[in-house]
């Protein structure tokens, strides 16, 4: 089986009244990958309120910078499969409606995968993060204000027949005469959030193994912390301990005491690791790779890698290509 292609540049464009296409341009030529009804509403605080009503028209798998807060995904019909930096999230709806709310804190990827002949309606609510910081907090909506705090922390939930028509109401409608104003889709919004906090209230927030070491000393923890979301930029020992307020020397004992391991290998060790997932899932080339990393020279990119890996760049990419 060929592998499904992987899309980075994408446009929405129309092609007959209320109804477009997703358009895919790649290697000198253009695809078609969706066509249906798409709509978009924009609300107060800086909701965003997505509806779709699609066939998606090839097996592929499209590639975005993924937006930071809450995203709740409701599934009407079909299957749905997703994932950010390599963790990923289904939705198969093909038997009753299914629903969950991912949280994104920090800088990550977002891969969607399409499925040749596969009709899906859903709807997508997005909650950014200065949504959150004005409406979700501990006693208005305690469990976003939760969801908001675990990096890729998910919570899944069962929308009730009561919720249905507030869902189906932020579907497009090819009849504009039936489509609600933003201010009944922003209401409807609420309401469907309003369900999930009730809904879900206490479930527990599946949480996502990122092989990253947890310890109880607080200030190490900090400083892990501190490291994860700055993985992409040019950390330093001293930024990292000024951070933490703690000395350089004391941050690396401590360091080497909590995690048996220098504060350097474990930045070495995690870019390799969240490259290998870029490397899998994204366009990605080895010596951007090697660059995302923190290496000067390829080369030194792929024998760190083998070293850690037990393979080179090249021979995972490939594993992964025959796999599929």
């Amino acid at each position: 089986m060929a592998a499904p292609v992987s899309v980075v540049c994408t446009q929405r464009e129309s092609i007959a009244e209320g109804h477009a296409e997703i358009m895919a341009h790649h290697s000198q030529r253009t695809q078609s990958l969706v066509r249906g009804q798409f709509s978009h509403t924009l609300c107060p605080g800086g909701l965003h309120i997505d509806g779709g009503i699609t066939d998606e028209l090839c097996d592929a798998n499209v590639l975005h910078r993924a937006h930071l807060g809450i995203t709740l995904v409701i599934v009407l019909e079909g299957v749905l499969e997703f994932a950010y930096d390599g963790h990923t999230y289904r939705c198969d709806a093909r038997h009753q409606p299914q629903a969950l709310a991912v949280s994104v804190c920090r800088d990550s990827t977002f891969r969607r995968r399409l499925i040749e002949g596969n009709h899906l309606k859903k709807v997508n609510i997005s909650l950014p993060p200065e949504w959150l910081e004005g409406y979700a907090d501990e006693q208005a909506l305690p469990l976003l204000s939760t969801l908001h705090r675990h990096h890729l922390g998910c919570v899944r939930w069962q929308p009730s027949t009561s919720i249905l028509d507030s869902i189906r109401a932020l579907l497009p409608s090819i009849n504009r005469q039936h489509e609600a104003d933003s201010l009944t889709q922003h209401l409807h919004a609420l309401t469907i959030i309003k369900h999930l906090c009730d809904q879900a209230a206490h479930r527990i927030i599946e949480p996502v193994v990122e092989h990253i070491p947890t310890t109880h000393e607080p200030q190490v923890a900090k400083a892990v912390a501190y490291i994860e979301t700055k993985l992409h930029t040019a950390l330093t020992l001293s930024t990292i301990a000024q951070a933490c307020g703690l000395s350089r020397s004391t941050l690396q004992r401590r360091f080497r005491t909590h995690l048996g391991v220098p504060v350097s290998d474990y930045i070495r060790r995690r870019r390799l690791a969240v490259v290998k997932e870029k490397l899998l899932h994204e366009a990605m080339s080895i010596g951007e790779a090697a660059y995302w990393a923190g290496y000067h020279h390829p080369s030194n990119f792929v024998t760190a890698f083998k070293r850690q890996f037990g393979m080179t760049p090249g021979q995972l990419i490939q594993s992964h290509t025959h796999a599929v």
